[in-house]
């Protein structure tokens, strides 16, 4: 019994057959709708939710040392992972009581090349994931002291946030102006 030795060459050249016969389409694709992911948390009886890129980290709440004449608002500053960051009271600053710092309270850390700060809010509610068109709903009856700082609502009838925007508050005068 003789066996035929098989080239080499050939094969490839069947491997190559074997591929280009083959139905090689590409698979479905699929268009999934763009979501908008951000932070979520509460601020008095109000729920916001702020972009992730507006956003470095969040640590629970840190001892501060009070800087004396600032507004009440101002409750210091904070050694967050060995940077210095002004902890604003996001709450008083808004026009309503101060946090009760606890053990739900948490320091967002802005995320702004001109401003090293950090908010603090009474409870954190994680990420919320939302689709800009279909979740978008009207912000209500803003207050003065909200409507510079927010530029929508997302969610249901029954559980909206408003999207909070840092990028505006820290622009804004009198969040600059921190003397008493």
């Amino acid at each position: 019994m003789s066996r035929k030795q098989v080239q080499p060459l050939e094969i490839l050249h069947q491997m190559e057959q074997d591929v280009l016969s083959a139905d090689m389409s590409l698979p479905e694709e699929i268009v999934v709708a763009e979501q908008w992911v951000g932070l979520s948390y509460r601020v008095g009886k109000l729920q916001f939710v702020t972009a992730m890129d507006q956003i470095s980290e969040v640590v629970p709440s840190v001892p501060y040392a009070v800087v004396p004449r600032t507004q009440s608002w101002l409750r210091g500053v904070a050694n967050v992972r060995g940077q210095l960051l002004t902890v604003v009271d996001l709450q008083d600053f808004l026009g309503m009581d101060p946090v009760n710092v606890d053990q739900y309270s948490r320091l967002i850390v802005i995320n702004n090349a001109q401003l090293s700060c950090c908010l603090l809010v009474s409870r954190l509610q994680g990420l919320r994931h939302f689709d800009p068109v279909a979740d978008s709903c009207d912000t209500g009856d803003l207050g003065d002291q909200l409507v510079d700082f927010v530029t929508g609502a997302l969610g249901k009838e029954k559980e909206k946030w408003l999207v909070f925007d840092t990028d505006r508050l820290v622009e804004k005068r009198g969040f600059l102006n921190a003397a008493a």
